[in-house]
């Protein structure tokens, strides 16, 4: 049994390697030499046998019997080695695109990144100076949700406490909270809308049907006919269309749910309203506790920081503890303080502002380009940091591959609207882009739809 002395591998890894490789079915229950006689032999310290023995025994490959020594383990059943590794599949990782109108991105402002690293680095030293031996509450850290009622009461008229406030890996995480503490039914979701939200009602015993959208926001005809026990809806700025759902089809959208029915209002990018202001949330006009409030920081920040929010109405907050009282917290707790700390200088509020006169000129840059050509036709909303436009006469994989050629990106939205009426739609979200980036990314888009309608 030759031991490389020369070897980087330590020689009691080299023994236990090959006593555990070596050995073969009529070894069972056979005694392994003496610690003291396999060092002499060797030629090695009685610890580095001691250091083999001891390997073999806690993986399993050898017993000892006290006062007898080490034996052999019969491991005549054992599960036989594999010779070959499976392949794992690996994921199709998508091509980087110079102008890529991806959604859900955002340019990351230098004044706002600062700030919000400070409020990192606070949160540092607040953790080194009060360490503490007890898990974040569940429910997210007190001081980001007393933060949330004043930001939520101001701009959007949410009318809450910090208790129905739970702080969440993003919007689809409070929504799955939700699923998961109401009884199953079924769910009303937009169409268009988000993908994946009929699969992810379906994985907690819930069923989705599909409420059709109009020019003017969720039909409210189709939900009185389909009549779901719960109401999923983006009433502030529809995704993907952008329409508002008006003040007169809000309220009779409530007066249906009265205390019966349950709307979640998902107010992703609210914030963004460039030719009004913001209008109040759906929340803000309920008067019998019938809407769950759904919102994310992900959008003003950075998309990777995964935070958001989740209001819950107070007749689901004892549902909530009683069912995620032993959870651990969503979101870490040095993030959650770092929030908090930059609530409370102001710096979320001035990054709003910022962001949105940004994106407010990137919108603008975008309408008055695709206003020079007839072969695009946006809906424009004047709202959000997306546009959804539709280019007929061209089909979907020429107009693509042609893009592809000009290192451009845009989004087709069949997976987003089931029987959508023509396979013509598109998205373009703007957010991520430079103001340059843009205007040459729009340019290149005009310039590929004149030459393929010739």
């Amino acid at each position: 049994m030759p031991l490389n002395r020369q070897s980087t591998t330590p020689l009691y890894i080299q023994l236990y390697q090959q006593m555990r490789d070596d050995y073969d079915a009529t070894q069972a229950n056979h005694q392994l030499w003496s610690i003291r006689k396999m060092a002499q032999n060797l030629g090695v310290s009685k610890t580095t046998v001691e250091q083999a023995y001891d390997q073999l025994l806690a993986e399993g490959y050898v017993y000892t019997v006290p006062g007898s020594g080490y034996f052999y383990r019969d491991r005549t059943h054992w599960p036989a080695a594999k010779q070959t590794l499976e392949t794992v599949p690996q994921p199709t990782k998508s091509r980087a695109f110079t102008y890529d109108f991806r959604y859900g991105v955002t340019q990351l402002l230098s004044p706002s990144w600062n700030a919000w690293k400070r409020a990192v680095r606070l949160a540092l030293r607040q953790t080194e100076q009060q360490p503490t031996a007890v898990y974040p509450d569940a429910q997210g850290l007190p001081a980001l949700r007393e933060n949330l009622v004043r930001f939520l009461k101001t701009t959007r008229g949410v009318r809450c406490t910090a208790d129905q406030i739970v702080i969440t890996s993003g919007a689809k995480a409070g929504l799955s909270i939700l699923l998961s503490i109401l009884p199953r039914g079924t769910v009303g979701i937009e169409n268009p809308g988000y993908r994946g939200l009929s699969e992810l009602a379906a994985s907690y015993g819930q069923t989705a049907v599909p409420i059709r959208v109009t020019e003017d926001g969720l039909d409210l005809t189709q939900v009185r006919e389909r009549n779901p026990q719960i109401i999923y809806t983006t009433p502030g700025h529809q995704f993907p269309l952008g329409v508002v759902l008006p003040i007169e089809k809000r309220l009779a959208l409530l007066q249906w749910a009265g205390t019966q029915h349950l709307i979640i209002e998902d107010d992703y990018d609210s914030e963004y309203r460039y030719s009004a202001h913001p209008l109040p949330a759906l929340q803000s006009l309920a008067t019998a506790n019938q809407v769950a409030y759904l919102g994310t920081f992900s959008r003003g920040i950075d998309p990777t920081l995964r935070m958001g929010y989740l209001v819950l109405p107070p007749q689901l907050v004892a549902i909530y503890h009683q069912q995620y009282q032993y959870r651990a917290e969503m979101v870490a707790g040095l993030l959650q303080q770092a929030m908090a700390n930059y609530f409370e200088d102001g710096a979320y509020y001035r990054h709003l502002s910022r962001n949105r006169a940004a994106n407010r000129q990137k919108y603008r840059v975008l309408c008055q380009q695709l206003a020079q050509t007839k072969r695009i036709r946006p809906i424009a909303t004047g709202a959000g940091v997306h546009l959804v436009v539709q280019i007929p006469g061209i089909a979907q994989a020429k107009l693509l591959g042609a893009l592809e050629q000009q290192q451009v990106r845009i989004y087709p939205l069949n997976s987003n609207w089931r029987d959508m009426p023509t396979a013509d739609y598109y998205l373009l979200g703007f957010a991520g882009l430079t103001l340059s980036a843009l205007t040459t990314g729009v340019k290149r888009l005009i310039q590929v739809c004149e030459q393929l309608v010739g």
